[in-house]
């Protein structure tokens, strides 16, 4: 879960939060950011995979980089609504399709490939926000029934939670964020968690050990609840939670791109460079 801030709020954004786009062959992988977050949070890893070839498309979740009252106004099924879209485009190449979601977004991932089945090749979730800290968690839950009187409700954001200054220096981040999108995201893991068994696609699962909103163990509790064979970790130790642009990003990006390509049918790094070979000759 990130907090992004989205140009209606009147601050100048350094970065492009819009969705993105970069083509490629073989391989398709959709990316899904987190909750008040914006695809730019994912352009990192994308560009990273689709300079080995693949297809990369960063969706952005319905209501989000916009204003905060746009946020509030989407539920957990309008986001889940823009990954089908999504993924619904990618799947129009005919290859594999991978999925990446971090935060909420890992959620959403998780959500489309017990939907999908097969139709996903492979997982990857990031910092997955199955719950929060229980100082957080808790008091959430206990609100929920409250969901109708607290619409008007905002919380003063905090800024991203992020151990690399230089990345909090540029990363959107919303001033104020709607209680209620909160709220969402405790409706959406109590319609996904029941599910997980069903969930069999190979996947791996990265975490910080210093992440401020998401403990590492919810590492752990997907481990003891997925369906999938195949199951790789990865832990950070001097990252926070937007793992995708913190300081071990390139470290990552590095393990994400080796699991799809393995996965998704690139066995080596030989294979792939066989790959990008191709794809350039026939640019030229």
């Amino acid at each position: 879960m990130t907090d992004a801030e989205g140009p209606s709020d009147g601050a100048e954004l350094a970065v492009d939060v819009n969705p993105f786009f970069l083509p490629g062959k073989s391989v398709s992988v959709l990316l899904i950011h987190g909750l008040t977050g914006t695809p730019y949070e994912m352009r990192f890893l994308g560009e990273r995979l689709a300079r080995s070839g693949l297809r990369v498309l960063g969706v952005k979740l319905a209501g989000h980089a916009g204003s905060p009252e746009e946020l509030g106004a989407a539920t957990h099924d309008h986001w889940y609504q823009s990954v089908v879209v999504g993924f619904e485009r990618l799947r129009a190449h005919g290859d594999p399709v991978a999925v990446i979601g971090q935060s909420a977004g890992a959620v959403l991932a998780a959500r489309l490939a017990i939907d999908q089945g097969a139709e996903v090749a492979a997982l990857v979730l990031l910092a997955p926000a199955f719950f929060l800290h229980r100082h957080l968690w808790w008091p959430l839950k206990l609100l929920c029934p409250l969901y109708g009187w607290l619409r008007r409700v905002f919380l003063r954001g905090s800024g991203p939670d992020l151990h690399d200054a230089a990345a909090r220096h540029v990363h959107p981040a919303m001033r104020l964020i709607p209680l209620t999108v909160l709220l969402e995201l405790v409706k959406l893991n109590a319609l996904v968690r029941p599910r997980l068994r069903r969930f069999t696609q190979p996947v791996l699962i990265a975490h910080s050990l210093q992440d401020h909103l998401c403990p590492p163990a919810n590492v752990d509790f997907l481990l003891k609840r997925l369906g999938s064979s195949t199951r790789r970790t990865l832990f950070l130790e001097e990252s926070f939670h937007v793992i995708s642009v913190d300081s071990e990003k390139a470290r990552l990006a590095e393990e994400v791109e080796n699991f799809i390509l393995q996965i998704c049918g690139f066995p080596n790094r030989a294979a792939r460079m066989v790959a990008v070979d191709e794809k350039a000759s026939a640019q030229v």
